[in-house]
C-alpha cells in the first residue's frame, strides 16, 4: 500500500523496552500512511522498574531498531511527553507535541486498544483511529510488562525483542542502573505480596521558603531501595479513617509504583525531620531526579 501523502501518524507509548509489536505496528502505519510520530511518554520520570530506560536510551533503541532502507528512518520523529497524572493535562502535552510536528494533512492516532491504559485513544475526537492488531510471542498477548518481568525478575534478556533492542539490553546489565533495578523489582514484587488489599494514604510534608536569599523547598533522598538516592517530599502513612485538614489529594491510580497509595500534601510550618533545602529553580528543573509522581506535586503546588 502507497502512503498516504500528507498524513501523519501519531503513535504514543512508554516502550519500556520496544518490543518486536511496537516495530511491527510503526511499520504497518508508516506502509499506509505519510509519516510517523512516536511519542515517549513518562519522560520526566526517574529511572524505576516500571520506566527502566530513559527517554534518550528508548529513542536510541527505536531508532537503531528501525528499518533503515527506502527511507523509512527518515519518515520517523521522535519526541518526548511527560506524565501528569491527570488526563487533561497530558492531552495538552500531546497535541503539543503533535503541532510541532506540523502535520501537512489528516492526523492518524494508532494504539493497541487493550485495557483501561489504552484509553488515552479515545480521547482525540479530532483525529482519526487506526486500530493496532494485538502481536502474540509464546501463546500470550506480547506486553512490556511481562518483558520487565523476565529482564528485571529473572535476569533474562526476552526473546521476543528486535535484535538492536536485545543488543542494548544485553549491554544495559553490566550496569550499576540495573543491579539498582533488579533490587527494587524484588523490593517492589515483595510489598505487593504483602498488601492487604485495603486501601493505602499517606501524608506529604511540602515546605517551601527562601534559603540563602533564593525559593527553596526542603527534600529527602530515598533510602532504597525503592528509588534509592531520588529526591521525595518526606511521607508519613497514615492509620485508616486519618486524613489531614486542608490537604491537596493526588490520588491518580498510576502514581505509585507499587501499592496503590493516595497522596495528602500539607504545608509544613517548619523543615521537616531529616530534610535539607533544595533551591526551588534546581528542583523544578530536575524532574527524573524525583520519586514516583513528587516532582509533578511540587511543580502544582509551587506555580505562581
Amino acid at each position: 500500500m502507497r502512503p498516504v501523502p500528507g498524513a501523519l501518524a501519531v503513535y504514543v507509548g512508554r516502550f519500556q523496552p520496544p518490543h518486536a509489536g511496537h516495530l511491527l505496528t510503526m511499520q504497518a502505519a508508516l506502509d499506509r500512511h505519510g509519516r510517523l510520530l512516536v511519542l515517549l511518554g513518562s519522560a520526566n520520570l526517574a529511572r524505576s522498574s516500571r520506566n527502566p530506560f530513559t527517554p534518550r536510551e528508548r529513542a536510541a533503541m527505536l531508532r537503531a531498531a528501525l528499518p533503515g532502507a527506502g527511507g523509512t528512518a527518515r519518515r520517523v520523529a521522535l519526541a518526548a511527553v511527560p506524565d501528569e497524572f491527570d488526563a487533561a493535562r497530558w492531552a495538552a502535552h500531546v497535541r503539543a507535541a503533535v503541532r510541532s510536528a506540523r502535520p501537512a494533512g489528516e492526523v492518524i492516532l494508532i494504539g493497541f486498544d487493550k485495557d483501561a491504559s489504552s484509553s488515552y485513544l479515545h480521547w482525540f475526537p479530532e483525529w482519526t483511529l487506526d486500530p493496532a492488531p494485538p502481536v502474540q510471542a509464546a501463546g500470550r498477548l506480547l506486553n512490556a510488562t511481562d518483558l520487565r518481568e523476565q529482564y528485571l525478575g529473572g535476569g533474562v534478556v526476552p526473546s521476543a525483542l528486535p535484535p538492536a533492542v536485545g543488543t542494548f539490553l544485553t549491554g544495559f546489565q553490566g550496569t550499576r542502573a540495573y543491579r539498582h533495578l533488579r533490587a527494587e523489582h524484588a523490593a517492589l514484587r515483595a510489598e505487593r505480596a504483602a498488601w492487604s488489599g485495603e486501601p493505602r494514604h499517606e501524608r506529604l510534608d511540602l515546605y517551601a521558603a527562601p534559603h540563602a536569599g533564593e525559593p527553596a523547598v526542603w527534600l529527602t533522598r530515598r533510602a532504597g531501595p525503592i528509588g534509592a538516592g531520588l529526591w521525595a517530599l518526606p511521607g508519613t502513612p497514615l492509620n485508616p479513617g486519618d486524613r489531614p485538614a486542608g490537604a491537596s489529594v493526588f490520588a491518580h491510580p498510576g502514581r505509585s509504583l507499587g501499592v496503590p497509595t493516595t497522596a495528602h500534601v500539607v504545608r509544613a510550618p517548619a523543615p521537616p525531620p531529616g530534610t535539607q533545602p533544595v533551591p526551588l529553580a534546581r528542583a523544578l528543573a530536575r524532574p527524573r531526579r524525583f520519586f514516583e509522581d513528587h516532582h509533578v506535586i511540587l511543580t502544582r503546588l509551587t506555580a505562581h
